[in-house]
């Protein structure tokens, strides 16, 4: 009986200190996509190429970590999820009330939190949030605490909230449970990008702002402060994450070289609260470490959207609390993996209905074609804004015949005038772009894709002043560059730099800046003496970047015409209407007149 009592004892003394006596590690990882932009399926649409970052990539890479780390991970989408190529494009336009196959993807691979991006927003609500609701019928939350209310109204769920309260769920939040009983709780806040306003109409967007109300200026900082301050009084977690779909941007503040859409570096250094964020946008892969505030030591990932993100929190326990944690992040190449096979085989019905779809023929390319190949074969879009070519007269061309569509039934008179940029479809590794016409060429949706890549821009049409299409003229004329003798630009991107059409100008840009608009006439007459000209343009130009708000006045809120209102949704975007023209006009050569106004050239000295 002695020897029993000694033995029970023995067991006690040496069980207990096992317990508390000595720290205890745990580890979970935090996995992040971000700027996947529709690429669902093994190929692509257009080109039959293999997919080499797709989301079929990201499902074998998580699996990869699930061996390692099995259920103790959070997996984070950080937006422009469902739009960016063909497949997306038949998705979102034409299966609207269906599943999207990116969302199906995010719920199929377990993603716990898919935050807004500003391509999220080149839909209408009708379009984007049925694929919210259906992510969050799923489990998946769909978070963005800063896309507000600017009015009273509703929320996605159609609850009623009032001006200032997220339209979205603002942050969700994940417990995680180790295997002794412990566990650390997880929350995770989504911040969408504060200048969404400046490239996608309000009819995008009803009633929402891209930032909190008693945040004007769209600071991520304050964003940051904000939200973690609201979620450590209401949820007490242990870890929290933000991923803001932000690019880097600069460390010199507003004050310096600040872009609204570029704001990760200072929105770290000048915040608290975050013990990991993860951002986006840019397109560019990076593990960067920066001190808060606080000077404390902050990880922040992007994944460039060719990478999934890997940041393992290492916690210490001591007597059941979390008493310190470190993180180690890391980028995974989604090019080192394989497709996930069963995935595959659920999307590919994506991919063989929008090649089907895709690959219908709505005309050809003839009369002459073969005699211009030099002027673009080769050639970037940075070129082909600093001399005209055939090829980008034909997108004016579509753009002024497609703004007459309603004539006949609404009585709408359209454009003579068009304004575009370059947007052609380009090689990743050259920048050269990726089509150039040849007689006897057919032309369907997936030339189109290489001829106009950008599915999101709508076109409008709105009515100028000859003064207010001079200012604009004399904006893009100012961006103009010579240096060494060679012609250039300056600025942040080419889709500022405009050409023009039915417009006979010429732009010297060795003259001082405001002076640079030589001529500009119409028919032989001085546009600044025109009362009135109807003009084609993108939603992306009308949504008033690169100072077109500034020279003209003019907004969403000024175009009498617009595809989307007037055609429908599903036929507004600009390859589509370039689309219905090649159907209209069946051959097209490169000496087509315009439909409505003057054929017209233009140069630039230097």
């Amino acid at each position: 009986m002695l020897k029993k009592t000694i033995l029970i004892l023995a067991i006690v003394l040496f069980a207990v200190p096992a317990v508390f006596a000595d720290a205890v590690t745990h580890e979970f990882a935090v996995l992040s996509t971000t700027d996947m932009h529709g690429r669902a399926t093994a190929k692509d649409v257009a080109t039959g190429a293999e997919v080499p970052n797709s989301m079929l990539r990201v499902s074998s890479a998580v699996e990869s970590v699930r061996d390692e780390f099995g259920d103790d991970i959070v997996l984070i989408d950080n937006g422009d999820t469902i739009q960016g190529n063909l497949s997306a494009q038949y998705a979102i336009n034409y299966r609207t009330d269906e599943l999207n196959p990116m969302v199906e993807e995010l719920i199929a691979i377990g993603y716990d939190a898919w935050v807004m991006g500003n391509h999220e927003f080149n839909f209408l609500p009708s379009m984007r949030d049925k694929q919210v609701l259906y992510a969050e019928d799923a489990g998946l939350d769909v978070i963005s605490a800063n896309i507000t209310l600017k009015e009273d109204g509703v929320d996605v769920f159609g609850n009623k909230k009032s001006a200032g309260e997220s339209f979205y769920k603002p942050y969700t939040v994940k417990t995680i449970e180790f295997d002794d009983g412990l566990s650390v709780k997880v929350a995770i806040i989504g911040l969408s990008n504060a200048a969404n306003h400046t490239w996608d109409l309000e009819t995008n967007y009803p009633n929402l702002s891209f930032s909190s109300l008693d945040n004007p200026d769209g600071l991520l900082e304050n964003e940051i402060n904000k939200w973690t301050a609201i979620v450590k009084e209401t949820e007490n977690p242990d870890i929290i994450i933000v991923a803001a779909h932000s690019g880097m941007g600069t460390d010199d503040g507003i004050s310096g070289s600040f872009l609204l859409e570029g704001q990760a570096l200072t929105g770290a250094m000048n915040s608290s609260g975050a013990d990991l964020i993860i951002y986006g946008h840019d397109h560019t892969a990076n593990i960067a470490t920066v001190e808060n505030k606080e000077g404390k030591a902050i990880d922040l990932v992007n994944g460039g959207g060719d990478n999934l993100t890997k940041s393992v929190f290492t916690l210490t326990f001591e007597d059941g609390t979390l008493t310190d944690y470190s993180v180690s992040s890391s980028l995974l190449p989604l090019s080192e993996y394989q497709d996930d096979a069963d995935l595959s085989a659920k999307v590919e019905r994506w991919y063989t209905d929008a090649y089907e779809w895709a690959s219908s023929p709505l005309g050809t390319f003839s009369g002459g074609w073969n005699d211009y190949v030099a002027e673009t074969e080769g050639k970037s879009n940075d070129d082909l804004v600093l001399t005209q070519t055939k090829l980008m007269d034909f997108i004016h061309k579509a753009q002024i015949w497609s703004t007459w569509q309603s004539y006949e039934s609404e009585g709408i008179e359209g454009a003579t005038v068009s304004i575009c940029s370059a947007v052609f479809g380009y090689d990743r590794d050259t920048g050269a772009i990726t089509f150039t016409p040849h007689d006897g060429d057919t032309i369907s949706t997936l030339e189109l894709s290489l001829l106009y890549r950008y599915s999101n821009n709508l076109l409008c049409a709105i009515e100028m002043t000859g003064e207010q299409l001079y200012a604009w003229m004399s904006t893009v004329a100012d961006m103009l560059t010579v240096t060494g003798g060679v012609l250039g630009f300056e600025g942040s991107s080419i889709y500022g730099v405009d050409t023009f059409y039915g417009v006979d100008y010429t732009f010297d840009a060795t003259k001082e800046k405001g002076q640079r608009v030589v001529s500009a006439t119409i028919n032989g007459e001085d546009i600044r003496n025109i009362d009135s000209i109807r003009v084609a343009v993108n939603s992306y130009r009308l949504s008033g970047g690169y100072g077109f708000f500034e020279a003209t006045g003019l907004s969403e809120g000024d175009a009498f015409w617009s595809a989307s209102e007037y055609l429908g949704s599903d036929r507004a975007p600009v390859p589509t209407q370039i689309g219905e023209y090649v159907a209209a006009m069946k051959t097209v050569t490169p000496n087509d007149s315009v439909s409505h106004g003057y054929d017209s050239s233009w140069q630039i000295i230097y």
